[in-house]
């Protein structure tokens, strides 16, 4: 409630500065031939002894105050216009003006509009939105800055029709289009496509990227033949910063908070010390490692108080050489703690009625520092009208500090009651160092008066480097005394393992990409053909190490200092036969053709891509698995059509569809047998999977009410053809966890989006509803007379991480002119959706509905100085998983908190609490 008075009083000064005077003269300024409202706009009231100035709002509305009864000059000025004269007598009543003003050469109107626009602006994103020729909704580098989010991540969830999937520390990191699992979502650098640096799958995490270095953030809906075709669910296209036309220098600080320090206090390791790769790969695969190759400093700890959040910024660009060279160089610098608490509960289904119970109440407790850091660079040359070459370099950095203390009681053995019964502590730390570099090289070059063509050189690599995962493994138990009736902990134990984990893995791609356009007119209708292709080479190798640490002699205690205690190597050869040592090449390669026809308000596209994949990969696997090398190879023609008609200026219709695929992840593939350590049953690969392939529908009516507003709204259709999902299978006397294609399924919805201004306010306003079905095969326990066992049975479910309601809702104001002032409160809603598919009927894993509120501020204080606040998490919105069974109590002896019988089963909480930001920012 704190929080929310705080709020509460924000607003009400926004609001009292807004709206402390009575209106008499009011009115708009519009574009005289396109009716679009001109913001920023000035207005000059004259008369003897008078004078009032205004500047129109975000939808060309203005109002001026305290205006006298007598005859006033009126001049409107708005640069690329003809100045505006007239007069207007004021008799005491509300008095109202419609002005339209005339462009300054009406025959370059386009160029003159779009010459006004900075690439960054809110009305710049709705353009590009406008004249795409697919689906998609952007978000301008200026709502980024004002909006509450620092992460690429979180920036998407603003998006109609857009979810995340949290990490850890509660923030984003993979972006679930309109119900679509990150599996089938594609990421691009202006339009490039990025590797990931991910050991097992081909999705990329964008809590990678700050926010603060794009232009632009568009979420791709629907695909043409000219793009890449594996983004059955749609795409991320990161939309970098250009070099402008005018110098330009911007530079940002800030320092924040997480409110959980101020009750509680961070727990640091020290990670710099620790082994940057295992002692097989640094000596080689015969090397027997011993205790002196791991230091303690992985179990050694410290705690600081009161962490600070800091971010940090700066571009500068511009034009050289009479404006035939343009730069940007820009930097992002972002590091913050965060303290997480939460429970855990395992479970296990009952084999005699396939009902859940619980089985270990886990108290979680994790301390996370993740410092994000990106530079990109950017040269244009305009080597004369007709070509231009353009050099891109970006690199991008996420590092993650995790400590975790879990503490274990099981409900079972030697539980009496509440505070009783068997406990195991786990100590984890680890270092998660993540990089993707791309460098692009491309030129568009006018070959001829009709002929035209752009290409582009491209090198990108991607890394993730987990250095030493340390886990220390400890166990005690509460007994009560039955003579004084107190609880006492027996003596701290060790565990008979702990273990060091190394994971290092590597994605580098080699692409290249050409396309040719030749104009032409067929009667009133211009018609442009085009036709190109692309290849990409990539190499991926994955090395994984896993030591076992036994302590000699057994019998140990431990004290919480690691240093009094000893310890010996159990495999002293690591892991060189895990299935995480592979090796694999992939060969993409595609062309296509496409035509483009517009005829007054009637644009068509049309055209197919053939794109061919070439997979092979090596593990390190013993030779008598099956499938330790492999080589799969399928093509694929990929057709697409937009139709898009404009009913008026600012009213448009678009009828879409689109084939697409998507390829299975790399570990999917490998017939590897114990990739899931922590999973109930061994996960084996699957050689034979197959892609996934879909047909895609859009029908989306558009209408743009004038600047920054705008109205949207659609209907979505998706036939997904052998979806990927997991399931039990027996072979050979045992159950393993294998991906698998399951037939077909559905996933249809609608979506509204809405972006309103009223002079400074404003409302930005999305929903959407998705619904999906896919059947699966499940297991069933069941007990007759003659004893127990298992049937498989099919059960149809939603997609995983589909959400049936999402929505988004913010209340802006927005006054760059005369106050200086923007401020947004942003109201976000997700509603329940499966977090992990179960292999057992009815046992799926829901994470709850949940709703996040956060809020923003900007404010200038003088000339090209801005302070600013950002506040994330106001409500402490937990993550919460549950089971759809009610609670039993089955096998436990006593009360469990956290349950209550005949309620939903709980599994899983995490608290994250509020964050808060203060800066400053400089803009020249």
């Amino acid at each position: 409630m704190k929080r929310l008075s705080i709020l509460l009083l924000l607003i009400t000064a926004i609001v009292f500065s807004a709206h402390a005077q009575k209106s008499s003269v009011s009115g708009k300024i519009l574009d005289k031939n396109t009716g679009e409202p001109l913001a920023g706009s000035r207005i000059i009231l004259q008369a003897p002894g008078q004078r009032h100035i205004e500047v129109a709002g975000f939808n060309g509305a203005f109002v001026i105050k305290n205006v006298t009864n007598t005859t006033y000059k009126v001049d409107v000025v708005f640069m690329g216009y003809k100045p505006y004269n007239t007069e207007i007598t004021v008799n005491g009543s509300v008095n109202t003006l419609k002005i339209e003003m005339e462009s300054v050469h009406n025959d370059l109107q386009t160029i003159e509009v779009s010459s006004r626009h900075d690439k960054g602006s809110a009305n710049s994103a709705i353009l590009a939105d406008r004249k795409a020729d697919v689906v998609q909704n952007s978000v301008a580098a200026r709502t980024i800055e004002l909006s509450p989010d620092l992460s690429v991540a979180n920036v998407t969830q603003r998006v109609s029709g857009v979810s995340l999937e949290r990490s850890t520390n509660g923030e984003g990191q993979y972006a679930i289009i309109r119900g679509m699992d990150k599996r089938y979502i594609n990421t691009f650098i202006n339009g490039v496509k990025i590797p990931s640096p991910d050991n097992k799958n081909r999705y990329v995490p964008l809590d990678v990227f700050p926010a603060d270095l794009l232009d632009r953030l568009e979420v791709v809906k629907s695909l043409t033949p000219k793009q890449e075709g594996d983004a059955i669910g749609g795409a991320v296209n990161m939309v970098m910063k250009d070099a402008p036309e005018h110098l330009s220098v911007k530079a940002n600080a800030a320092v924040g908070i997480a409110d959980k320090f101020f009750t509680q206090d961070y727990t640091a390791f020290k990670s710099s010390p620790s082994l940057t790769t295992s002692p097989r790969l640094t000596n080689g695969d015969s090397y027997q490692a011993t205790m002196n190759d791991f230091p303690n400093s992985a179990f050694s700890r410290y705690t600081k108080h009161n962490p600070l959040n800091s971010v940090l910024g700066a571009s500068v660009g511009g034009r050289v050489f009479h404006d035939k060279l343009g730069i940007i160089v820009a930097g992002s610098y972002q590091n913050n703690y965060r303290n997480v608490n939460g429970y855990f509960f395992k479970s296990e289904t009952d084999g005699n009625n396939g009902d859940a119970k619980v089985t270990d109440i886990q108290d979680r407790f994790y301390s996370i520092q993740q410092a994000r850091s990106g530079l990109h660079t950017k040269l244009d040359y305009k080597i004369n009208n007709n070509h231009k070459i353009r050099l891109y370099g970006a690199y991008m950095n996420l590092i993650k500090n995790e400590y975790r203390f879990s503490s274990d009681t099981n409900l079972i053995l030697g539980r009496k009651e509440i505070g009783t019964g068997r406990i195991s502590n786990n100590y984890r730390t680890y270092r998660d160092d993540q990089k993707i570099f791309n460098f692009t090289l491309s030129g568009s070059h006018k070959l001829t008066q009709r002929l035209e063509a752009d290409w582009s050189a491209v090198y990108s690599k991607a890394t993730d480097n987990r250095p030493d995962i340390a886990n220390l493994n400890t166990n005690t138990s509460s007994l009560r005394d039955e003579t004084t009736g107190n609880i006492y902990s027996t003596p701290v134990n060790f565990d008979l393992n702990s273990t060091r984990t190394f994971q290092h893995n590597s994605d580098q791609d080699k692409s290249g990409y050409l396309n040719l356009t030749y104009a032409s007119t067929i009667g009133n209708a211009h018609v442009d053909w085009s036709t190109g292709g692309m290849y990409r080479s990539k190499d991926r190798k994955s090395d994984y190490d896993k030591y076992n640490l036994q302590f000699d002699p057994s019998n140990q205690i431990y004290d919480g200092d690691i240093n009094h205690n000893t310890m010996v190597v159990n495999n002293t050869t690591g892991s060189y036969n895990d299935a995480l040592n592979y090796s694999a090449k992939e060969k993409v390669g595609a062309a296509y053709g496409m035509v483009k026809i517009s005829l007054k308000q009637l644009e068509l596209v049309g055209g197919a891509r053939y794109e061919h994949t070439s997979l092979s990969w090596s593990s390190n696997v013993p030779k008598s698995v099956d499938g330790k090398t492999g080589n799969i190879q399928y093509y694929d023609v990929l057709p697409s059509a937009m139709l898009k008609y404009g009913i008026t200026n600012n009213q448009v219709v678009r009828l879409s569809y689109y084939s697409a695929i998507s390829r299975p992840n790399f570990f999917e593939v490998i017939p590897h047998t114990d990739g899931n350590p922590d999973g109930d049953y061994p996960e084996r690969g699957n050689s034979s999977l197959k892609r996934t392939t879909a047909n895609n529908y859009d029908l989306r009516y558009e209408y743009y009410i004038g600047s920054g507003s705008q109205m949207l709204a659609g209907v979505f259709y998706k036939d997904i053809n052998n979806p990927i999902e997991f399931s039990l299978q027996t072979l050979g006397n045992i159950l393993y966890y294998i991906p698998s294609n399951f037939g077909r399924a559905k996933n249809y919805g609608f979506e509204f989006d809405v972006t309103h201004y009223l002079r400074q306010w404003g409302v930005r306003a999305n929903y959407t509803y998705t619904h999906s079905a896919i059947t699966t095969t499940k297991i069933q326990n069941y007990t007759t007379s003659t004893g127990t066992g298992t049937l498989p049975v099919n059960q149809t479910r939603p997609l995983q991480g589909q959400s049936a309601h999402v929505a988004n809702v913010s209340l802006l104001f927005k006054d760059d002119n005369k106050l200086g002032l923007n401020a947004q409160l942003a109201l976000g809603y997700t509603s329940k959706r499966i977090n992990t598919v179960s292999q057992f009927l009815n046992n799926d894993i829901w994470q709850k509905a949940f709703t996040q509120l956060d809020f923003s501020l900007e404010k200038r204080v003088a000339k090209r100085w801005f302070v600013y606040t950002k506040i994330n998490n106001i409500l402490n919105t937990p993550y919460q998983l549950e089971l759809q069974q009610p609670y039993t109590a089955s096998g436990v002896t006593s009360s469990v908190p956290h349950q209550e019988l005949g309620k939903k089963t709980q599994i899983r909480k995490d608290t994250y609490g509020a964050n808060y930001l203060l800066g400053v920012r400089f803009k020249l």
